[in-house]
């Protein structure tokens, strides 16, 4: 053992820091990716916003709803993805969670809910302030002092502002060894 020690050693002071960082940096993703936990992430600046866990999602539809389907998206099967619209005429597809990390801002609002007894504020990336969604609270538990959802309250995040977290250490660590560039 103490052979091995000192020949890491040796290749260490040869190499220098910059090898030290890379080795690091290496270690740092294959680690995250190892893990049991998955987190949905901030597409834009990959902050975790909530964990990936099948009980966090909730179907919660929408009267309002243009198209509702159970699909396989973010690693669960019959996840619901509702599409919504705005009375600017945008559309949305969103899905529904009980916890997330986005920060919300702004007043309540109760005109235009998609879920009827429910205002709604936006919700952004608490890193980059992204429009990530919005949350949706009971008429009777919102208040100017809530910038997270009660335990009555969920997230409706748009779809395609989120990615998981296995999929973009994917993305990093997957690149064949030997690419040419």
């Amino acid at each position: 053992m103490r052979q091995s020690q000192q020949a890491v050693a040796r290749l260490w002071s040869r190499l220098g820091t910059g090898a030290l960082c890379c080795l690091f940096l290496v270690s740092v993703l294959t680690s995250a990716s190892h893990h049991d936990h998955d987190h949905v992430l901030c597409r834009s600046c990959g902050a975790e916003l909530t964990e990936n866990s099948r009980d966090n999602f909730v179907n919660i539809s929408s009267p309002l709803s243009e198209a509702s389907q159970q699909v396989t998206i973010l690693g669960h099967p019959h996840l619901m993805v509702q599409t919504l619209r705005n009375p600017a005429d945008l559309a949305f597809d969103l899905v529904t969670v009980r916890r997330s990390g986005c920060s919300g801002v702004g007043e309540w609002y109760g005109e235009h809910s998609w879920f009827p007894g429910y205002l709604w504020k936006v919700c952004i990336c608490p890193r980059c302030r992204a429009h990530l969604g919005w949350i949706f609270e009971p008429e009777t538990k919102a208040s100017t002092t809530h910038f997270k959802a009660s335990s009555e309250g969920f997230y409706g995040l748009i779809l395609e502002k989120l990615i998981t977290e296995k999929f973009s250490d994917s993305l990093l660590i997957g690149l064949p060894k030997h690419q040419q560039y």
